[in-house]
């Protein structure tokens, strides 16, 4: 198995370069690091400026000796899958910003259009998350037990692996030996295909640049390394009450030396950071412009900057500490420990101690064990970069100080941020805009429409179903503990009737507002006085509108088909039967008023 335990956020990517399918038996991890520079000079234009929120697109080669390695360092016992197939990944986690999940499939999708026969996988913690974007185009058989593990990505388009039988490198040659078998409708393309044509001019859209009141030192490491400001923005947004007591002494990133700088960060973490509520502690001695000042959000985006900082270097401090306390992590007994592990699960196979080849095997575990690019490198994301910037903050001098410090008239203005404020019709506009589905054809309206529509259906094992009108089991309607209750709408009843007879009704609009049962109330004497003055005007019209029709009720349908369906009416007299089912309730009304009588109701529909 080639994938790796999923967790929330995070994105894997599987690149099957051609010669790892074709000939896997001579891939080892000097090969792989060739194919990763290829990918890194492909990507590099599109990367060179981009700020991560979390991780970094990173790749590394993946073999069998790594595979070890991984359950070493994990503390799992040594893998019994011995059918991996060499190849490279990439483990990234972009937690709030699903931008930098996007961005990535954008440069998974170019790479394999660039580099002929690359086949690449990509899945995250809702699985085949390609196929969710193209749900409403997918085939029949595409159902989520089907297409796991079988998604692939070659030549910039999605394909499915139908067949469930094939192991995985069959698949791969299969794929590559004919990619058009495999491929998704040119209907699922676009739709997955919408999310990532933006790029890259969408990584410049998310950019935002704003104005922060920053202590010196903040600034300078900032200036420095402009990514470390995701982490600063992350760690204060996240932190708890426990975790910004150090901020109450601002030991590191003292509030008494500060500089306006424009800082450069993405929408995601600016929206972060606006939308937290921390102010920085009383105690501390931030001093504040009035609120409707011009310079308020700076001097507060600039104290939560900064005491996001303070923590993280707290943090860094504190680990040091510990680690020069019990002798660190990379110490003998350690080293031993892991080699001692690495033994048990046969790592060093039958290398003897002193050769060559034992000396190599020492130094890749050696290096993988720094890096740990597949095991919890992630889970230590941020701990890397609080030992960054207390390395940063260490080397900071005052000379940095003054080349940093300029004239805040001389700053370039901040980026407009009223894109945070979205009312309800722009986010209707977005939601339809992303989410929208095209608009059904025009369901028939009329009775005639209704009829030759039925009559155009054809019939399932339970029946025909008018369209537009199928039972679906979460309709309240249908809601088996409301005990067959029937709910009467009076104003749809009363429109039936006007399209119907075009009878003038008395009474505006609203006169008889609300269902039957709240106009019939027992306690409310008047209304049901008016209730039955109101039907008794309305049968009389009905008697008189059916009288000046000298013919019978057929003459007023033209084709045959209406005649007959009439005449079946006439036999049923009002009550319940197929015709009668068709034509629907308000109509077989008519018909009794007409045949029968106007007062007498059949028992079937009888409230």
């Amino acid at each position: 198995m080639e994938t790796i335990k999923s967790q929330e956020d995070i994105l894997e990517c599987y690149l099957y370069p051609k010669s790892c399918y074709t000939t896997p038996e001579i891939i080892d991890e000097a090969l792989l690091n060739e194919e990763i520079i290829k990918f890194n000079q492909i990507i590099e234009p599109y990367t060179k400026n981009y700020m991560w929120h979390y991780d970094s697109l990173v790749f590394h080669p993946r073999t069998k000796t790594s595979q070890i390695l991984e359950s070493v360092i994990q503390g799992e016992p040594r893998p019994t899958d011995t059918s991996l197939i060499p190849h490279i990944v990439a483990r990234l986690r972009y937690d709030e910003d699903i931008g930098d999940e996007w961005f990535t499939v954008f440069l998974i999708f170019n790479l394999t259009e660039s580099l002929e026969g690359l086949i690449a996988r990509l899945v995250d913690s809702d699985g085949e998350f390609l196929l969710i974007e193209a749900a409403d185009h997918l085939p029949h058989w595409a159902e989520p037990e089907t297409c796991q593990d079988r998604v692939y990505v070659a030549n910039g388009a999605v394909h499915v692996m139908r067949d469930d039988k094939l192991m995985v490198l069959e698949r791969l040659r299969s794929l590559a030996r004919g990619p058009d078998k495999y491929l998704l409708s040119e209907a699922a393309q676009m739709a997955i295909r919408k999310r990532i044509i933006v790029y890259p001019d969408e990584a410049n859209r998310r950019r935002h640049k704003a104005r922060a009141f920053l202590p010196e030192k903040a600034a300078s490491i900032l200036a420095q390394e402009p990514g470390l400001i995701a982490f600063a923005i992350r760690t204060i947004v996240q932190s708890d009450p426990m975790e910004r007591r150090v901020c109450r002494a601002m030991r590191y990133f003292p509030p008494e030396q500060r500089t306006m700088v424009n800082l450069r960060m993405t929408r995601c973490l600016y929206a972060m950071a606006t939308h937290c509520r921390y102010t920085g502690d009383p105690r501390t001695g931030w001093n504040f412009p009035p609120t409707n000042s011009p310079k308020y959000s700076a001097h507060l985006l600039g104290i939560k900057v900064a005491c996001g900082l303070e923590i993280l270097v707290a943090r860094a401090n504190e680990r040091r500490k510990k680690r020069e306390g019990n002798g660190g992590p990379g110490d003998d007994d350690k080293w031993r420990g892991y080699l001692r592990r690495l033994e048990d699960c046969g790592y060093f196979r039958s290398s003897l101690q002193g050769s060559e080849e034992r000396a190599r095997l020492e130094r890749v575990a050696r290096e993988f064990l720094v890096e740990r690019p597949l095991g919890l490198a992630t889970e230590h994301k941020d701990d890397d970069a609080a030992e960054r910037i207390l390395e940063a903050w260490k080397s900071v001098k005052t000379e940095d100080f003054e080349m940093l410090a300029q004239d805040e008239a001389s700053l370039s203005p901040p980026d407009d941020d009223s894109w945070l404020n979205v009312d309800a019709q722009q986010l209707e506009s977005m939601l339809n805009q992303h989410w929208g589905v095209e608009k059904k054809s025009q369901e028939p309206t009329s009775i005639k429409e209704k009829i030759k529509a039925f009559l155009n259906q054809t019939s399932e094992i339970e029946g025909v179903e008018f369209p537009g009108e199928e039972t679906r089991e979460d309709d309240p309607r249908h809601d088996c503990e409301d005990g067959g209750r029937i709910e009467f709408d009076a104003d749809v009843y009363d429109s039936t009737l006007r399209d119907i007879l075009d009878l003038v009704v008395p009474g505006g609009d609203g006169e008889f507002d609300g269902s039957s049962e709240g106009s019939l109330d027992g306690d409310d004497d008047e209304r049901a006085e008016q209730m039955e003055k109101y039907m008794r005007l309305l049968d009389s019209q009905l008697e008189l509108q059916l009288k000046k029709d000298d013919t019978s009720l057929s003459s007023r349908f033209k084709d045959s088909t209406e005649s007959n369906l009439v005449e079946s009416m006439e036999e049923e007299a009002g009550g319940a039967g197929p015709a009668g089912n068709i034509i629907g309730g308000p109509v077989r009304r008519l018909m009794h008023l007409h045949l029968q009588s106007p007062t007498a109701v059949p028992p079937d529909l009888q409230s």
